[in-house]
């Protein structure tokens, strides 16, 4: 009887126990607090005919903010081959200064880079002379900052031949 007892006492214990165990409040966030969005004049590029990359970054945070980066590659644009491989820059490495920099954004603000490309394996400005191929590429931005990131979805271009 004892027994029976003592076993029916454990197991509303743990029932107890785990009815009062909770998973930790996480606050949901439905849209990023920063957006970045690209924008082109043209989805066709000519190889030597600079075009400019427009990416946006915009807050809707009501404080501004300060992005912290321990390098000077605030906004990174890649552009990547139609297979996905990353062609600007080269091995999809930026180049980038190990100086400590930040990207401040308004409250409810936006700030804009602009990227200057000419068919090149490389962002102007540049010492490159390699034309990528005639064809379809993908162009994407994103933010790494040290306390933020959050990236651009590609926009498909065409490269034509001078």
């Amino acid at each position: 009887m004892f027994r029976r007892l003592l076993a029916a006492a454990m197991a509303a214990s743990a029932a107890w126990t785990a009815a009062c165990v909770q998973d930790p409040v996480i606050p949901k966030v439905s849209d990023d607090p920063i957006v970045l969005s690209i924008s082109l004049s043209s989805t066709t590029f000519r190889q030597g005919k600079a075009d400019t990359i427009r990416v946006t970054a915009t807050s809707s945070f009501t404080q501004p903010v300060a992005l912290l980066y321990d390098n000077d590659c605030q906004i990174v644009v890649t552009i990547r081959s139609a297979s996905g491989a990353p062609v600007v820059p080269p091995n999809g490495l930026p180049t980038c200064i190990p100086v400590p920099s930040q990207l401040r954004i308004p409250a409810e603000g936006s700030v804009t880079q602009l990227f200057v490309w000419t068919g090149l394996d490389r962002l102007l400005p540049t010492g490159s002379t390699t034309f990528l191929p005639p064809g379809t590429y993908y162009i994407s931005a994103a933010i790494n900052a040290t306390n933020y990131s959050t990236f651009a979805p590609a926009l498909k271009v065409e490269l034509v031949a001078r």
